[in-house]
């Protein structure tokens, strides 16, 4: 009888413990503000045009298309962004962090050596988000230029079938500039 008790109290113990809730469970469920990221996601077709300079004209890079869906049960938004040719150029990862209240970024691509982390600051609307970091420029030419620099990375909701991504650049005692314009438009 004894060991009967025992092993009911165990699995009682064992029940309760797999069955309670944390904090970390609780604040990484999808909440309120994932539902922000559902108009984008799907598949796209992407116009690009690149800064090199705040007086400089702009210039395109064709062909590109991306994919975005959930991941992790729906805690973060997954981007694949390739070119023509169906190469890989970027892939980023987004969410809502609710412990620190903020949308966090983090991306990776072909056009730039480091990660890119990019942080909210709770101040999105209903149409945009906007998120802030900070990289060392490689730069477009033969020898890197090391050049520290703040970026906005500003994502636009325009409709359900339209979304745009902003990259905005500020170095150092000059003002911001758009560096990069992505426009999504909804693959039919």
């Amino acid at each position: 009888m004894r060991l009967l008790t025992i092993a009911l109290a165990t699995s009682l113990l064992l029940s309760t413990a797999v069955q309670s809730e944390t904090a970390s469970d609780r604040l990484a469920a999808p909440g309120p503000e994932h539902v922000w990221m559902d108009p984008l996601v799907g598949q796209w077709d992407v116009a690009m045009r690149v800064w090199p300079g705040p007086d400089a004209e702009p210039f395109e890079i064709p062909g590109l298309s991306a994919t975005r869906d959930y991941i992790l049960g729906g805690r973060y938004m997954r981007e694949v962004l390739v070119g023509g040719d169906g190469i890989p150029l970027r892939e980023a990862t987004m969410g809502f962090n609710r412990l620190d209240g903020r949308f966090e970024l983090v991306t990776v691509d072909s056009f730039e050596p480091g990660q890119m982390v990019y942080l909210g600051r709770g101040d999105q609307t209903a149409e945009t988000v906007s998120l802030y970091g900070e990289s060392t420029e490689a730069g477009m030419g033969a020898d890197p230029t090391g050049r520290k620099r703040d970026l906005r990375f500003e994502f636009v909701i325009e409709d359900t079938d339209t979304n745009v991504q902003r990259i905005y650049v500020r170095y150092p005692g000059n003002d911001e500039y758009l560096f990069v314009e992505q426009r999504f438009s909804r693959r039919d």
